[in-house]
């Protein structure tokens, strides 16, 4: 075979690739997808980016800023591990009042968001009182330096105080989206990241109010959350109003219905609360062993973690409403179309995720002087960005196929595959390396890599394989 017949073998798979792409972005079942989960993709991504601007700010406060950062990282991430009940069980209720509301219940819809509400507060306070209690403790284990740990405390135990009010949020938003009203929530989201942005700026550089760096951080971060409550309350009542009337919860059993629905959600919110546990503890550790090689590797894996936050919380969104579409297309017994949705919103994902993944690797410089100034974070920080970006591609269409098979009923199966790789790889890898080894911030990313990366193709194997779709029929 000589040279042209090569070119013109390229340029033909070439053409067919192109083809495929602008195909998938025409796709009307993809586009539609994209539109549903838009105002949900939104509302996740503002749900982090006040701890992405956060992280900025913090970042650039003065010669401690890697030590805040580092303190900043373990403290949300250790209330992250303690809210994942909270979490989980937000998302069931979000499910089970969709149900209901679908079905036409709209009493029942109602006692479940109304149980759904005391039980995810009365989960939160109980949380919180863990945190008072093992806060200082896990600080002191999570970081070697004394005064990361003291930041950490300070900064965790203002922020956690915001908790109840998060549970409040996360079960409205359940609600908004069950009678179709999801700009609602997103209204109440944005609103209170905008009052945390601009709060943080004022506490942490100590503009009108006294300088308080991290510590102004946590505390914009908690009035928000308050912010999003009552603004959220506000936003919810009319529609109460409007969609139950009184008779349908003045009934004699109105309590005994309340406890019923309480436990019902708490059975649902198990498996997703062991994954989530699981996911949480995974990173927990991770920032752990990142700061055994110093501050400034413990404070570029928590930025990183920030950058992927940002991208794959869209992602998640998106995957929800793609397993609805697809459910649909299957019960409409139309496979290959829905085969070919899932397929189509796999290649957009990828090809967004590959072009961000490329800017960073061009500009991996510029991406950690945006959230530090000091020189030794953005060395170490830039090596380290070099070894990680590749695997967005793996992360974000992982991410995105995780959800989507959750969505279909393929719970079990995405459980076992995660537990499997974090129990047999990912925790080993990280004791190896971060423990005995004792490797930087750059070895740990790569583990996290070579992690996504195998999910990624599992996962690949199972939409491949057809056996999701038995889930459906």
């Amino acid at each position: 075979m000589n040279n042209t017949d090569i070119r013109k073998k390229i340029k033909i798979r070439a053409i067919r690739v192109i083809k495929r792409i602008k195909s998938a972005f025409k796709n009307q079942d993809v586009i539609l997808v994209l539109k549903l989960s838009a105002v949900a993709a939104t509302s996740l991504a503002l749900s982090n980016i006040h701890n992405f601007f956060g992280t900025m700010m913090v970042g650039h406060v003065g010669e401690d800023a890697a030590e805040q950062i580092s303190a900043m990282g373990i403290a949300l991430i250790t209330i992250l591990t303690f809210s994942a009940p909270m979490n989980a069980f937000g998302s069931s209720a979000q499910s089970l009042i969709s149900q209901l509301w679908g079905k036409g219940k709209r009493r029942d819809a109602f006692i479940s968001f109304k149980s759904a509400l005391v039980t995810s507060f009365v989960i939160s306070l109980f949380m919180c009182i863990l945190v008072f209690i093992f806060g200082e403790w896990l600080m002191k284990i999570m970081s070697p330096s004394q005064k990361v740990a003291n930041y950490g405390k300070k900064f965790l135990f203002v922020r956690i105080l915001g908790l109840p009010a998060t549970s409040i949020t996360f079960v409205m938003r359940g609600l908004f989206d069950a009678i179709g009203k999801p700009e609602e929530h997103l209204k109440f989201n944005a609103y209170s990241t905008f009052v945390c942005i601009v709060l943080s700026y004022l506490f942490v550089f100590g503009i009108i109010f006294p300088r308080m760096e991290l510590h102004g951080f946590a505390l914009a971060s908690t009035i928000s959350s308050f912010v999003a409550a009552i603004h959220g309350a506000y936003l919810i009542r009319p529609y109460i109003k409007q969609y139950f009337s009184s008779r349908d919860i003045s009934d004699i059993k109105y309590r005994e219905d309340i406890l019923k629905f309480a436990l019902k959600n708490l059975k649902i919110s198990i498996p997703a609360f062991f994954a989530q546990f699981i996911a949480s503890v995974s990173f927990l550790l991770f920032i752990w062993f990142s700061g055994l090689s110093g501050v400034e590797h413990q404070a570029i894996s928590f930025i990183l973690v920030n950058i992927i936050s940002v991208i794959t919380l869209p992602a998640m969104a998106i995957g929800a409403s793609l397993a609805g579409m697809v459910g649909r297309l299957v019960g409409q017994n139309e496979i290959e179309r829905a085969k070919r949705t899932f397929s189509d919103m796999i290649i957009i994902i990828g090809i967004v995720s590959s072009a961000l993944s490329l800017l960073m690797i061009l500009f991996p410089e510029t991406s950690m002087r945006l959230f530090s100034d000091q020189k030794e974070v953005i060395e170490e920080g830039k090596k380290t960005i070099l070894t990680f970006s590749p695997s967005l591609l793996f992360i974000s269409i992982g991410i995105l196929v995780i959800n989507t098979l959750i969505g279909v009923g393929d719970t079990k199966f995405v459980i076992k595959v995660e537990a499997t790789l974090h129990f047999l790889f990912f925790i080993p890898s990280l004791f190896l390396f971060g423990t005995i080894l004792k490797s930087k911030s750059t070895v740990l990313w790569l583990v996290i890599s070579i992690y996504f990366a195998l999910l990624f193709f599992v996962m690949l194997w199972r939409i491949i394989s057809g056996k999701w779709i038995k889930k459906l029929t």
